[in-house]
């Protein structure tokens, strides 16, 4: 009886300290450094709210989803034009950040799975070249960079990361769209990541980037610009299963909280989320520790 009585006292306590949570929120991460980065900046969070988490990284883009859509994972941080695209198989017909946000709220919203408030940060592919080469070639667009790949007759290095080389918004695609082709043994396929270091070091004219890769800011060298405009809009957003989110009714404010303490404006939000990566990439630090002394700069943790 007096067992009995001590359990029912604890969990009073507990009951008026604040919400009961209904089980552990398991978080997934795909395998590159701003999917590190947004995965503890949510479980960091989250824990300091009380919550028990499970942050499971290093998945690949069709892994995570598919853990998503079958319950393995509960929340993850993902890209609206990934969602759109490349998960369920729509073209893009030139929508802007907002109506591609809308778009995917809207189709995963009846598989059960809620888009919460995005990071305008516009994390798109990117093909990024030296400054050098740019100046030299007079190269400064993907038109232009087709053309000089069509002028080498499909011999020029380039480094993508596996996940690029097979998508049908990566090189596949890209080459359609800009109606060029490298020749296969021109393409290098690497780990995430690994990309920066062939264009750093010479081993190739050209590599994929993203949109918030502070290698471009370290290194200064030139994005091409989308001028045929083949990549939508890749912008963040955490989205979670229906049914977490109904049994942690606090849940979907705290993450909204987390976003807001970005930007709302594009440039600045981007600016924000490479600044972050930087401190990983850069810095060196780890991502636990880089995330944790941005909220606490932020005042979300103490």
């Amino acid at each position: 009886m007096r067992i009995w009585k001590i359990s029912l006292a604890l969990l009073m306590v507990v009951a008026i300290a604040g919400v009961v949570f209904a089980a552990q929120i398991r978080i997934g991460t795909k395998n590159f450094t701003e999917q590190f980065v947004v995965g503890n900046l949510m479980a960091t969070l989250l824990e300091d709210r009380g919550y028990v988490v499970d942050l499971r990284t290093g998945m690949s883009s069709t892994v995570l989803r598919q853990a998503m859509e079958d319950g393995s994972l509960d929340l993850c941080m993902d890209y609206t034009g990934s969602m759109w695209l490349a998960y369920t198989g729509h073209a893009f017909k030139g929508e802007s950040p907002e109506v591609m946000y809308a778009k995917a709220s809207a189709s995963d919203e009846v598989r059960g799975l809620i888009w919460l408030n995005p990071i305008w940060c516009n994390n798109t592919y990117a093909i990024a070249i030296t400054k050098e080469f740019a100046e030299e070639n007079n190269v400064y667009t993907l038109s232009d960079f087709a053309g000089y790949v069509n002028e080498k007759e499909g011999k020029v290095p380039f480094a993508s990361d596996f996940e690029f080389y097979a998508r049908p918004d990566g090189i596949l695609g890209l080459q359609l769209h800009y109606g060029f082709a490298f020749q296969p043994s021109s393409i290098t396929t690497v780990l995430p990541g690994l990309t920066f270091e062939y264009l750093a070091e010479g081993r190739s004219t050209a590599a994929m980037v993203f949109g918030t890769d502070p290698a471009v800011v370290k290194y200064n060298w030139v994005v091409l610009q989308d001028d045929k405009n083949f990549w939508p809009p890749y912008d963040l957003c955490p989205y979670a299963r229906a049914e977490v989110l109904e049994a942690n009714p606090g849940l979907a404010d705290v993450l909204n909280e987390l976003i807001a303490a970005f930007p709302a404006d594009p440039a600045g939000a981007r600016a924000e989320m490479t600044a972050l990566n930087a401190k990983v990439d850069i810095d060196m630090m780890e991502p636990e520790e880089a995330t944790e002394e941005w909220l606490r700069d932020k005042g979300l943790i103490d």
